[in-house]
């Protein structure tokens, strides 16, 4: 039996220590620092200490959250709030897209289900590694926070203990940076993405944030939804019920300074151009249809141009164009002459914020802050191009400038950092590995899981599977060519020099890499009722003899099932337009009547508020809401003129995947009152004819009967322009109303 030391009790740690647990061949012991497993994923419904907020949604689908043996639906995650009311195993469905305290409760499942709690030790924490070079023992000294320090020897050591290991801090070429410790008081806070929760966080409480812009600085994929999140705080507290907050925030904007532009991406997409279907965003990036015919190769580094020029082509066609129609030139798709890799930002509402206003992007850096003559308030220095420029009234400053890796290699050796190629001044590739990013050959003792930039949960069970059979049996395959140490340290100074064909995740074809693992280890497929190049990968999709074949099955199946409702079905339909509707609209409706004097025209402004799901007395659950305003001025047929206001709430229900539209109470315009009615989609065959996706709705009211259809010509993810109609019938009387609604226009150009 060889014994492995284990470092780090998240995602990774959990899935090495099931794996080498199960193969019997292996005594496993984990070290972990916390008092609980999850790494980064550590928290609970109502925990706000974390690096994320409990309530962030997964960047991928459940399907690619997860490991090959726990299918989601056996995880109990109810709301404490719905435990107290729901028998077990009977609460909420798992969303598609989990929130983060959700993710936990699936990995405190996963460890109770297949991981004995006398392997892992927490609160001990390695404080060094030492290889013995005549033995080939590893010697690890760990330590807790009150206790004396502990030496044990090793035969193997895997550090799994996340390549998002510390929040990175700006660099020193941004001068004046507020903080005492950088030798300038100040009254403006400063916050890394991780530390922000709330808008109370950005601000003293002597100062009053009214008018303010919040600096948001950075330009990788978390940027997105950190921008999004403090601008949805923002919207919210503008029109929410709850108005205490209403003048304290009032007319605060956000300035994002970005250095390379942005493909802003939520997380269902078009399943293919024009098939007005939607579908969760992997799904439609890993789909194996898409991969040249023959065996599926992995790539992975520096772009050519003609591989920037096809991804910013698959990124246009996801969002529907080049984003000119946001009204941001910072978010227009560059001209070739200075056309770089793409970069995505993850986020349900981030680019409807950007086209209403409340989030203006800037592209360049920040390369100063200095704070002037008026308390909490500093100006923002950014260089863009050759010039500088200045933006004034900055009351806070959150950067999501991401994560550096350099605390889970510091208790290395310094020989083993060596043989590593080790070199703290890159964040993003500090150690050279190759065995898709698993070992060294001059350190074969030793494997990472996970430690690269966007590291997916079935890439690290796969490397957990490679690591065993390569300490079991010596296998190892042939290195890749883009994982040559020439190969890879010239990746790393092209980082360095910030090198345009450098892409946000240079280790990012996952699709690739379960393909070449599963090959490496000759794992059996199991496409379940998907043909053999249909579908996206699942980590239920590669089987090994170990394998729980009945999990593996069921996951599969609700895999082709959620496959096939959205291309046949339109599943999700309902999400994207909804997502789609946020922001302002110029209205135009037409009334028909038999009496003239309530027929006319009525012109004005619509908006789609974006704010938190409020409760009402249905009791029902929603997961996103916006308050529709509306303000029409009338001119009937006979030239009589009025001012007509109105008033409705939008509600998304994943559970029901439903989209509703309802009252609103006539004191205030701000509570939800009752159902108006249910959108009913059709499905994508009849859009594609109809060249819109088509809804349908009725309902009734004190005898009268309101029917109305929606019509939605999405273009991917966009929409320009929509139109309703209504007819209402009573028993004396029937009136039709065309209301048709496009977006103002703010298209940029590119020069």
């Amino acid at each position: 039996m060889q014994s492995v030391c284990i470092i780090g009790a998240g995602p990774a740690g959990l899935a090495a220590a099931k794996g080498f647990i199960q193969i019997g061949k292996f005594v496993v012991t984990i070290y972990e620092k916390k008092e609980r497993v999850g790494g980064i994923w550590a928290l609970c419904e109502n925990d706000y200490d974390g690096f994320l907020h409990p309530q962030t949604p997964t960047n991928l689908s459940r399907f690619a959250v997860a490991f090959s043996d726990l299918d989601w639906n056996d995880v109990e995650i109810s709301t404490i709030a719905q435990s107290r009311v729901h028998e077990k195993g009977n609460g909420r469905k798992v969303p598609l897209f989990p929130k983060a305290w959700q993710v936990n409760r699936y990995l405190e499942h996963y460890r109770e289900k297949f991981i004995p709690l006398d392997c892992i030790f927490f609160y001990r924490e390695v404080v060094h590694a030492h290889l013995d070079r005549r033995e080939r023992k590893w010697h690890i000294t760990t330590t807790t926070c009150n206790g004396p320090t502990e030496v044990k020897t090793f035969d193997k050591l895997i550090i799994a203990s996340g390549f998002f290991s510390r929040p990175r801090f700006l660099k020193e070429n941004v001068q004046g940076l507020p903080g005492a410790a950088n030798g300038h008081p100040t009254t403006i806070k400063l916050l890394h993405s991780s530390q922000f929760k709330t808008l109370q966080d950005l601000y003293p409480s002597n100062q009053n944030p009214s008018g303010k812009k919040i600096l948001l600085i950075g330009g990788g994929n978390s940027v997105g939804e950190a921008a999004a999140t403090v601008a949805m705080q923002l919207s919210d507290s503008q029109w929410s019920p709850d108005t205490a907050r209403r003048e304290t925030f009032k007319d605060c904007k956000i300035l994002h300074v970005s250095p390379r532009h942005l493909y802003s991406l939520p997380p269902f997409v078009e399943s293919d151009a024009g098939a007005l279907s939607y579908v969760p965003i992997d799904m439609r990036l890993y789909n194996f249809a898409k991969r040249p015919p023959g065996p599926i190769e992995s790539y992975a580094g520096q772009q050519t141009p003609e591989v920037r020029d096809i991804a910013h082509g698959i990124m246009k066609t996801l969002v529907g164009g080049d984003q000119s129609d946001l009204g941001c030139a910072a978010l227009l798709v560059p001209s070739e002459r200075e056309k770089s890799t793409v970069g995505v930002a993850l986020s349900e509402t981030y680019a409807e914020f950007v086209r209403s206003g409340l989030i203006e992007v800037v592209r360049g850096r920040v390369v100063g802050i200095e704070e002037g003559a008026h308390v909490g308030k500093a100006t923002a220095i950014v260089k863009v191009g050759n010039e500088s420029e200045r933006y004034g009234d900055i009351g806070a400053v959150v950067y999501a400038t991401g994560y550096t890796p350099l605390p889970a290699l510091e208790f290395l050796a310094d020989d083993i950092k060596k043989d590593l190629q080790y070199d703290a001044s890159s964040m993003r590739l500090p150690v050279v590995l190759e065995q898709w990013q698993t070992m060294h050959p001059a350190v074969p003792e030793l494997s990472f899981l996970g430690f690269y930039e966007g590291p997916y949960w079935p890439i690290i069970e796969m490397q957990a599977r490679v690591t065993a059979r390569r300490w079991l049996d010596g296998s190892i395959a042939a290195t890749k060519a883009f994982e040559k140490r020439a190969e890879l340290t010239g990746l790393r100074q092209a980082m360095q020099d910030k090198s345009k064909d450098v892409p946000q995740y240079w280790f990012g074809d996952y699709l690739g890499y379960m393909e070449d693992m599963a090959r490496h280890l000759g794992l059996k497929m199991n496409n379940g009722n998907f043909e053999k190049r249909e579908g996206c990968p699942s980590p239920a999709r590669y089987l090994d003899q170990l394998s729980d074949i009945a999990v593996n099955k069921n996951v599969m199946q609700e895999l082709h099932k959620t496959w096939r409702d959205c291309l046949d079905n339109g599943q999700y339909v309902s999400r994207a337009v909804f997502r789609a509707l946020q922001g302002q609209w110029i209205i135009t409706k037409r009334l028909e009547n038999p009496d003239q004097k309530f027929s006319g025209v009525m012109k004005g402004m619509a908006n789609f508020h974006p704010r938190y799901p409020t409760r009402d007395k249905s009791g029902r659950h929603f997961d996103f809401e916006f308050l529709y305003t509306e303000e029409d001025s009338f001119i009937s047929a006979n030239k009589v003129s009025m001012v007509a206001p109105r008033r409705y709430v939008y509600r998304y229900s994943e559970t029901e995947d439903q989209l509703s539209v309802w009252s609103v109470k006539p004191e205030g315009g701000l509570e939800v009152d009752r159902l108006f009615h249910n959108l009913v989609f059709e499905p994508p065959a009849a859009a594609r004819e109809a060249r819109a996706c088509i809804a349908k709705a009725e309902n009734l009211c004190v005898g009268d009967i309101y029917s109305a259809k929606y019509r939605f010509p999405m273009k991917a993810i966009t929409l320009l322009e929509f139109e309703i109609e209504y007819t209402m019938k009573s028993p004396n009387n029937t009136y039709l109303v065309t209301a048709e609604y496009r977006r103002p226009n703010k298209t940029v150009e590119n020069f």
